[in-house]
């Protein structure tokens, strides 16, 4: 932090350094332009001729300084050097003086750094004409002095002024920063799946905030990771229970010596097999829904058009199977903002479930309203019983009487919707019966 502050401390003395200098400087350039004036009040003429009454104690004020060389001329008009020195330092270059003017510049004289006050005294009015030039100069020791002095009186304070406040800061951070210290250690001595919260007891109130943040931090954490133990525990199961029926049912082929008995076996086999394949499917769905969460990018789809497209896809298999697949909207365009692989899965997931669980008909369903749009898959099945309609979006789960299936498509549909911003709701279908699922989108920006 120190670093940080030195370089603007810096800054402040050379401000301070440089106004010092400027107005000690501006206070001896008034005292030299009061010499300029008291000197040419002194300069008369008479019969046409510059001259210059000057007493003996008027002159030794021009040239009295305890420190500083004082030194004047005066020049008349044609130039000649009636009073005082012969080489004052010229004018600036390019620069003249005019009548009444007075200039305060730098020069050299002997070697030496001077300043010098230029007057141009006009001669109107009297028996001469043009301008007499009337300059006072001296050193630069006293000024120079003054200034010196100046710069040490403010620096020094300012420098004792920054070491106690850096002093101060350090001390004040490092006792401010002990608790963080202390929480950092405990942090850092807990085991890698310690969810627990953090304590609150004997940290700052400053600090409570932050800490609630971190201890809601933890326990959605906690949560996540309890869910996936749970669902990974569940998977395990799900995966175990069709292994070792292919196992038993393979050792039962093996053992058996008739024919039916072992294509019997068989069957079951296959029947297993299909089972444990639409399973690992079906997580392996989920796990890459799961994922999307952090990369998906949404953009602006046609929902009329992707679920006219899923229900064609769908429609071979649905016939195979005795079932009539339709399709309805009343509008010809139905904007929502989506990723149409998970949209087309989701709906994909509604529809085989229908399958397995409808009826002799399915009726894909798009809506369109100021609201946002709404998608709907209806089947004139047995439906789902209302006090089961809650349970059955959580992983694994099959209704009452139910072997078939993974117990994962509900499950999948939510997720995605999540991801979407939509929500799922289930309902009776027409007449009160079957099963109405209702995904709605949020509105789509025009």
């Amino acid at each position: 932090m120190l670093s940080m502050m030195l370089p603007l401390f810096i800054l402040l003395w050379g401000i301070a350094y440089l106004y010092s200098q400027y107005f000690i400087n501006a206070a001896f350039d008034r005292s030299l332009i009061r010499r300029t004036y008291a000197l040419a009040d002194r300069v008369e003429v008479l019969q046409g001729q510059v001259q210059v009454d000057l007493p003996v104690a008027a002159r030794e004020l021009l040239v009295f300084d305890q420190e500083d060389l004082l030194f004047h001329s005066i020049t008349n008009p044609e130039g000649k050097v009636i009073e005082g020195e012969q080489d004052m330092p010229p004018l600036p270059a390019k620069r003249g003086i005019r009548p009444g003017q007075l200039i305060v510049y730098d020069g050299t004289k002997d070697g030496e750094r001077v300043r010098v006050a230029a007057f141009g005294l006009s001669l109107k009015g009297t028996s001469a004409t043009g301008t007499a030039l009337v300059q006072v100069g001296e050193t630069l020791s006293h000024r120079s002095a003054m200034a010196d002095r100046a710069t040490l009186a403010i620096v020094i304070p300012m420098l004792l002024m920054t070491l106690t406040a850096a002093a101060a800061i350090a001390y004040g951070v490092g006792r401010g920063l002990e608790p963080l210290s202390r929480l950092r250690d405990r942090l850092s001595a807990r085991q890698a799946f310690d969810l627990s919260p953090v304590p609150l007891e004997g940290t700052p109130a400053e600090l409570r905030p932050f800490l609630d943040e971190i201890n809601s931090l933890l326990q959605r954490l906690s949560e996540a990771v309890d869910a996936q133990s749970r669902f990974v525990a569940d998977a395990a199961h799900q995966l175990r229970t069709p292994i070792a029926g292919i196992r038993a049912q393979a050792e039962a082929a093996l053992a058996s010596a008739r024919h039916e008995d072992a294509h019997h076996a068989l069957a079951r086999i296959a029947q297993s097999t299909r089972t444990m394949g639409e399973l690992v499917q079906k997580l392996l769905i989920l796990a890459r829904v799961d994922a999307a969460e952090n990369t998906l990018r949404l953009s602006l789809l046609d929902g009329v058009k992707v679920v006219r497209v899923v229900a064609r896809e769908w429609a071979p298999q649905a016939l195979a199977q005795g079932v009539e697949i339709g399709f309805e909207t009343k509008d010809p365009e139905a904007r929502v903002m989506g990723d149409e692989q998970l949209l087309r899965e989701m709906l994909a997931n509604l529809i085989d479930n229908a399958l397995r669980y409808g009826g002799t008909r399915i009726t894909l369903t798009v809506c369109n309203s100021a609201s946002g749009v709404t998608w709907q898959v209806t089947d004139n099945g047995p439906g789902i019983a209302e006090h089961e309609r809650g349970a059955v979006f959580a992983p694994f789960h099959r209704l009452s009487g139910s072997v078939d299936g993974a117990g994962l498509g509900l499950t999948i549909v939510q997720r995605i919707a999540q991801l979407h911003g939509a929500t799922v709701s289930l309902a009776a279908g027409e007449a009160g019966t079957g099963l109405a699922v209702t995904v709605r989108f949020p509105s789509a920006p025009a």
